[in-house]
């Protein structure tokens, strides 16, 4: 069975993980790290305190070999990040990439016993519900967004051609298409947390920012946004009588 001070030292060496990348290191040496590569001293530095802490972390002091273990991965990660474009992608798989050595050096730590991988199993291993609820926001994020986009076509065919000929202010790339995806995230977790009043304060607040507009460009705003909502609600609705 898990003991308490087993989970802890999970979580410490999260924490270790968490100060390493997020706290102990400049937007310099990360700059550094993508211009030089392996040859940036700061990704051998930025190794070291990864290891220097999860040791200190752990309070396994006769496991010498974590400082170790934990530097030479860091490094390999970061170097190997370092070759590609820093971006949203690159820096998830880093992440999954360190989360995963941490979480490989936490079982090789404590030897869990058959009762614990199963209890491990079902913490680490989503069950159905997961799978639902996973899917439902696939749903909502993507091809609700590629739905709206069919149904809203032509309105946005007429405001684009109309702005084209008015104005030359031109909107940020793709930030209406993230705005849905956004909003309707944030609905279906209010609708599957059943805080339904929250919802009405998101329209509210999505009004104020769209109360200058022109009557057709408001009109195609709200009829896009009206759909974005009516997707998130029916997906999260159903999403709940599954479950």
């Amino acid at each position: 069975m898990l003991t308490q001070m087993e989970i802890s030292l999970l979580i410490r060496l999260i924490i270790a993980h968490l100060l390493t990348d997020f706290v102990f290191q400049s937007d310099s040496w990360v700059n550094r790290r993508f211009k030089d590569g392996w040859h940036s001293r700061y990704l051998y530095i930025h190794g070291a305190i990864a290891g220097i802490l999860a040791y200190l972390f752990s309070g396994q002091w006769n496991l010498i070999w974590i400082p170790f273990a934990i530097a030479a991965t860091h490094i390999v990660i970061d170097g190997f990040k370092a070759n590609y474009e820093d971006n949203t992608r690159s820096f998830l798989l880093d992440q999954f990439g360190h989360f995963a050595v941490i979480l490989a050096i936490w079982v090789w730590i404590i030897h869990p016993g058959p009762d614990d991988i199963a209890i491990m199993g079902q913490v680490f291993l989503p069950g159905t519900k997961i799978w639902v609820i996973l899917t439902a926001y696939i749903i909502v994020i993507w091809p609700g967004s590629v739905l709206i986009s069919k149904l809203t076509k032509k309105w946005r065919m007429a405001v684009i051609e109309k702005e084209t000929v008015h104005t030359k202010e031109k909107s940020l790339e793709n930030a209406g298409r993230w705005i849905g995806r956004l909003e309707r995230f944030l609905i279906l977790t209010l609708v599957l947390l059943e805080q339904y009043q929250a919802i009405g304060l998101l329209v509210a607040a999505k009004s104020i920012f769209r109360y200058n507009e022109s009557r057709d460009v408001g009109e195609y705003i709200l009829i896009g946004t009206l759909l974005s909502f009516t997707i998130a609600i029916f997906v999260g609705l159903t999403v709940s009588l599954v479950l």
